[in-house]
């Protein structure tokens, strides 16, 4: 469902039954998905990115173009049947058509929307193996892999390791939560 940044406003401050305060919204554009699993605009907003609960796969969607009323996505970028644990879109306008996934077995790659395919480098596609959350520097320059072992890799985007950031010493086997939680708590 898509709806105009002001329509979301409205929807927000419109009053609702005293109960349970529930709004009623009415999006703009209804796309025809199955269950979804990640969402994620670019940094420049020119492109909606999703990824189906089942079956993985990238669906990409041109804004413009879903603001005419078009609920068809531009192009697909497979995953080879392998769900999306994480999509997270580079925050620089510069290079908002790459996006960083890791998928549900822990493969980290970079998907160029531009190019519609997956980046591949000398291993192939697939830039690491073991990672269990991703995150951009703020000026979208290099990446931080959060591996299931507690560690946590810097790199550039061509996947140049920069540095590489010891797990936790209260940190036992392959925690993922423990360390989305000692990265981001």
């Amino acid at each position: 469902m898509i709806g105009s940044t002001a329509a979301v406003r409205s929807a927000f401050t419109q009053e609702g039954p005293s109960e349970n305060n529930v709004k009623n919204f009415s999006p703009q554009l209804k796309l025809p998905i199955p269950r979804v699993s990640q969402v994620a605009f670019s940094a420049d907003e020119s492109t909606l990115t999703i990824s189906a609960d089942e079956g993985g796969g990238l669906a990409v969607y041109d804004v413009q173009s879903m603001k005419q009323g078009n609920t068809e996505h531009a192009f697909q970028i497979s995953t080879n049947g392998i769900s999306v644990r994480c999509l997270v879109p580079n925050p620089s306008e510069d290079n908002a058509h790459v996006v960083a996934l890791v998928l549900a077995k822990g493969q980290l790659m970079l998907a160029n929307l531009r190019d519609r395919q997956l980046v591949s480098n000398a291993n192939g596609p697939v830039m690491m193996e073991g990672v269990s959350s991703v995150a951009w520097s703020p000026k979208g320059r290099q990446l931080v892999a959060g591996l299931a072992n507690g560690t946590a890799v810097q790199m550039t985007p061509e996947g140049a390791i920069k540095a590489e950031i010891p797990r936790p010493p209260q940190l036992d086997g392959d925690q993922h939560g423990e360390f989305a939680h000692w990265c981001y708590g």
